[in-house]
């Protein structure tokens, strides 16, 4: 009697899963990337394979588990992404691709984002999710990449799409606990819901480019005096300080990182930690005076390479700065409104 009914609590909480349509959510270990998934009346280690597109034996594997020994109702597995992690590309003619989520904290921005996932691009980032500001609300949930997975093999590919690039429509709210549904029921898991669309402000709605993290030195070529004032984002800076009595300054050691934007249009990044994104911050190299104005992106990425800095600019703006090419740091003022 007490084995029926722990089955029929089991069947009932995994009906339940099915009816919130709950978004597939990506967390990270070690720098390893997983889903989580609760086992439910008759998956074993096939089905669930079949469901996420991995082999039973790097499943296994991976929870540090035997393979020949059974699974237990209610008991939590770890997904891997790997093989059947994508962030480009086209699917096969037998599979698709799913979205895959992350609940945005507290003070996190799209860069800093955009490295916790394979370093996927902050453009990616804003096309998949429909951004049309910088900033990114708390608790949303927002795409990072996808699963591959096979269309006659998982009931998860009904929600899946053919091709990565473009909005796609976003989970609202983070699941209490991921479970997901096995092959034998072909009712889709996650049911689509509508866009969610980040919190709009007064910052202009230009597409931010992609970055990387490597330190970089300044080009030998400088970015064209023809573009006077330090740069586009100048009126933004002034109208962001005006009426305000927070404006701060402060000095300290600046670095660079790579970025595709700023060469023709004047439009400067930067990335600087506790910094609200979207703050356009004034640097002036104290070797020449000269000065930009950069608008922040997200927090400077944590590493050996990053210790003591104040900020990063991309290299078009230390171009600009006419920064010492042959120099890992510069020193620079920065001027800003502390939100």
């Amino acid at each position: 009697m007490k084995k029926l009914l722990c089955l029929l609590l089991a069947f009932s909480v995994y009906l339940a899963s099915f009816s919130q349509g709950s978004p597939l959510m990506v967390r990270s270990e070690g720098g390893k990337l997983f889903l989580n998934h609760t086992v439910v009346a008759k998956e074993n280690w096939y089905s669930i394979g079949r469901l996420y597109n991995v082999s039973p034996k790097e499943l296994s594997a991976y929870n540090g588990l035997n393979l020949d020994k059974g699974l237990s109702i209610g008991q939590a597995l770890k997904i891997p992404l790997t093989t059947n992690f994508a962030q480009r590309g086209s699917a096969g003619g037998d599979e698709v691709f799913v979205p895959l989520y992350h609940t945005v904290k507290e003070k996190e921005g799209l860069y800093r984002i955009s490295q916790q996932f394979d370093k996927v691009s902050v453009e990616d980032l804003r096309n998949w999710n429909n951004l049309k500001a910088n900033d990114i609300p708390k608790g949303m949930n927002m795409i990072v990449g996808f699963l591959r997975v096979k269309k006659d093999q998982s009931a998860l590919a009904s929600s899946g799409v053919s091709r990565i690039g473009g909005p796609v429509a976003a989970k609202t709210e983070a699941p209490a606990t991921q479970t997901a549904k096995t092959t034998t029921n072909p009712q889709d898991q996650s049911a689509t819901a509508a866009k969610t669309v980040a919190a709009s402000n007064s910052l202009p709605k230009e597409n931010v480019p992609a970055v990387t993290t490597e330190p970089a030195k300044a080009p030998a070529t400088f970015a064209s005096d023809s573009v006077t004032g330090g740069g586009y984002f100048r009126d933004l800076y002034a109208k962001q300080i005006t009426g305000t009595s927070k404006l701060k300054s402060e000095n300290g050691q600046a670095a660079v990182f790579k970025s595709t934007s700023g060469w023709n249009d004047g439009k400067y990044y930067a990335l600087m930690t506790n910094i609200t994104p979207g703050t356009v911050v004034k640097v002036t190299n104290t070797n020449n005076n000269r000065s930009i104005y950069a608008k922040v992106l997200g927090e400077i990425p944590n590493g050996r390479e990053s210790e003591g800095l104040l900020i990063r600019v991309s290299n078009a703006a230390a171009a600009e700065l006419k920064v010492n090419e042959k120099e890992p740091r510069f020193v620079a003022e920065l001027s800003y409104v502390k939100q």
